[in-house]
């Protein structure tokens, strides 16, 4: 009798994950990265991506540290103007249609913030390959210092911040965002670079608008 419950187990995994990749959030989220790719938008991504470690790392590959602190902001810049790209491409008027056949608007932005997500993560190994190609000699992707477990927590902290970032962008975006979102938005925003270069006083009790970066800084 348990090998039957079993076997009746198993023949539902495949019907529950085809059903799974076939939800409106998954479906416009691979719609959005086919869309992507075939566009060839794809393609300034993999330049981006060549020209930044073109900047910093072809002729210093440098250590652990380096490679985080600079991959790091250059591969911030390019998740948010890649996202723009593709939620701009994602929101113009021919997807209209099949936005009408959704049950909720919110499927289709989920499906974007999953998609601008996703690409997160080839890009950030498209860098870290580039640069592991630097100092071939030396041990542990041919970044000096590098060890197994400072890389793989490195790579984590630093793709959140990435996923992190995207979904501002996306939810951020206009038509997703009102007006008011984004004033108030830009207002923290303005708050938390005041508090952080000026050292008067209301710089310092502005410093509270900076407690929801510390998740990010860590």
């Amino acid at each position: 009798m348990s090998s039957s419950h079993s076997s009746t187990q198993s023949a539902h995994l495949p019907q529950a994950l085809s059903k799974l990749w076939h939800t409106p959030t998954l479906t416009v989220a691979r719609f959005t990265l086919r869309s992507y790719i075939r566009s060839g938008w794809i393609l300034g991504d993999i330049v981006l991506v060549w020209l930044l470690y073109a900047a910093f790392f072809l002729e210093f590959g440098g250590n652990v540290k380096y490679f985080y602190d600079t991959a790091g902001q250059g591969l911030y810049a390019i998740a948010i103007l890649s996202t723009i790209v593709m939620t701009q491409r994602a929101m113009q008027a021919r997807v209209y249609p099949p936005l009408a056949r959704l049950s909720s608007r919110s499927s289709y932005v989920q499906g974007l913030i999953l998609a601008t997500g996703f690409l997160r993560i080839p890009t950030f190994l498209l860098m870290l390959l580039l640069a592991a190609g630097y100092h071939a000699h030396i041990p542990i992707f041919g970044i000096q210092g590098a060890t197994v477990s400072n890389m793989l927590s490195g790579s984590l902290g630093l793709l959140l911040n990435c996923i992190v970032l995207s979904t501002l962008t996306v939810v951020l975006s206009i038509p997703i965002a009102t007006r008011r979102i984004q004033i108030v938005f830009l207002a923290w925003l303005v708050a938390v670079l005041y508090s952080n270069t000026n050292p008067t006083l209301v710089a310092q009790y502005l410093a509270v608008t900076r407690l929801p970066l510390a998740p990010f800084a860590a």
